[in-house]
């Protein structure tokens, strides 16, 4: 079953270890509290003397702390805990509890042995005392403590404790407990030795290097353990090749650091098993477009040196030439879009482009070429139209547009400008056949042609519409294939230029 969890558990505590410490810390000020109750009921202070140091003010209270007060004082902090982590895995929120009632249940049974004995030898003063240490410090700290614990233990609400985790609970739960063990080891040589010098040297000595040292190497020894799946993911990338990209690194239980590196690592995978793929198909869809007019040519150029009598070689040259240009152009479209995807995918604004001016002057030099023959072009565009960017690619993108409107016209080409927001919308419209719905997307597709559209007659080789959008999308902007009454209707949108015409401005 899937759960829905807090997405910033990895940076700072829940919401459940703050609820699970701030129980814990009311359960100290609640006991401290009643033992304070307690003492004031039982009345004024022996006056003096030794009546007052021989009155045991609030020992039933004391020994009700101790059994079973400070067990019911875990099983509350337990209980807090396990009801803030509602919509957790049912493990994790074990865990959670389990660590959460641990820590209470140690803290409060050291601190009822505390308050009992100073009870033995000053019960006139124990509860002020308690109150005052509970206040001051006994249940901010326990508060801490137990909160650390529960967040420790949830970690990032995963299956498994995350490797951080692990580190923490193990260096804290080894440090304390040695600690404890040299302060319990500590009193009772004291007494024994006689000379409290020689037990502080002892224990700068031997007992703190030991401390330390076994710190460091059970915390070492998780670390190496803890620091497996990272090795597994090691072996797993030295393995995988150019011809074996669809392998992936496995993804730890944890939602740790090393599970998010893992997942990262399978999505860089993921990607460049598309590029590669895409690269794959892009070589052949090239060498197919490629052989064809090179296939031609050589057809034609045999032909007529096997049979050179009678042959009509200024038409064989202008054929082969025909075929040539179309080549070069082909050649030139692959050679722009490799360079186009081995750069950045922004183009940095380099100019101020005047789309106007520059569809005019495509508009005349079309006009003369044999793809527009019989053809109305017209341009309908506001006095200036500026963006900015790459004149020679932006050049490119309106050249592409005119071009493939042109070669599927019937009578009729018009590019429009117009602004829109802080936006230029350029439309280039024709009285062809038109683009189907389903194939608006698809025509954006290198070497794709339409069935009724598209040929190698016609002079394209399914790479101008590609090559336009990828300008498009390099300068902020975008090109689609809208709807339209009749023909096609292209629509692509650039980011207007902050500069404004020079009329503007005055000059």
């Amino acid at each position: 079953m899937d759960r829905t969890l807090p997405s910033s558990l990895s940076v700072r505590p829940p919401r459940a270890a703050w609820f699970t410490a701030l129980t814990a810390a009311l359960v100290v000020v609640a006991a401290a509290a009643w033992l304070q109750y307690a003492d004031h009921l039982a009345g004024p202070l022996a006056p003096e003397g030794p009546e007052r140091f021989a009155t045991d003010r609030i020992g039933p209270q004391i020994e009700l702390l101790r059994r079973p007060g400070f067990l019911i004082g875990a099983v509350c902090v337990a209980f807090a805990c396990w009801i803030s982590t509602r919509g957790y895995a049912t493990g994790v929120r074990a865990r959670t509890t389990t660590a959460a009632g641990g820590a209470a249940f140690v803290l409060y049974f050291t601190q009822a042995q505390w308050i009992e004995h100073y009870n033995s030898f000053q019960p006139y003063d124990t509860a002020n005392a308690t109150l005052s240490w509970a206040l001051s410090f006994i249940a901010p700290t326990t508060g801490l403590l137990t909160g650390t614990a529960a967040w420790t233990a949830l970690g990032s609400g995963a299956p498994r404790i995350p490797f951080r985790s692990r580190l923490v609970l193990t260096a804290a739960a080894t440090s304390a407990g040695l600690l404890a063990l040299a302060v319990y080891l500590l009193r009772q040589v004291q007494y024994q030795w006689g000379n409290i010098d020689t037990v502080y040297w002892v224990a700068m000595s031997t007992g703190a290097p030991a401390v330390g040292v076994l710190t460091g190497l059970l915390t070492h020894v998780t670390a190496d353990r803890s620091l497996r799946p990272v090795e597994a993911i090691r072996q797993r990338l030295a393995h995988i090749t150019s011809h074996s990209l669809d392998q992936r690194v496995p993804v730890p239980s944890t939602d740790d650091a090393i599970a998010r590196l893992a997942r990262t690592t399978n999505d860089t995978l993921d990607r460049l098993e598309q590029a590669s793929i895409r690269q794959r198909q892009f070589v052949g869809d090239a060498a197919h477009e490629l052989r064809s007019p090179l296939a031609a040519v050589r057809a034609q150029l045999e032909s007529a040196l096997q049979h050179p009598e009678g042959i009509d070689w200024p038409s064989v040259v202008r054929e082969s030439v025909a075929d040539v240009i179309r080549l070069q152009a082909l050649a030139n479209d692959l050679l722009l879009l490799a360079q186009m995807d081995g750069s950045p995918h922004t183009t940095p604004a380099a100019e101020e482009v005047d789309l106007s001016s520059l569809a005019e002057d495509l508009i005349r030099e079309l006009q003369h070429l044999p793809d527009a023959q019989g053809l109305e072009l017209t341009c309908d565009a506001p006095p200036s139209a500026l963006v900015r960017g790459n004149t020679m690619q932006i050049e490119r993108l309106l050249r592409n547009l005119l071009g493939n409107a042109c070669r599927h016209a019937r009578h009729q080409v018009t590019i429009r400008f117009w602004l829109e927001a802080d936006t230029v919308v350029t439309e280039v419209t024709d009285d062809g056949p038109g683009i189907p719905p389903a194939d608006r997307e698809r025509v954006f597709e290198r070497f794709t042609r339409l069935d009724e559209a598209r040929s190698r007659s016609d002079g394209g080789a399914g790479l101008g519409l590609p090559i336009a959008r990828e300008i498009a999308s390099r300068h902020g902007g975008t090109l689609v294939v809208a709807n339209s009454d009749r023909g096609a209707r292209v629509v692509s949108r650039l980011p207007l230029s902050t500069r404004r015409p020079a009329a503007a401005d005055g000059v």
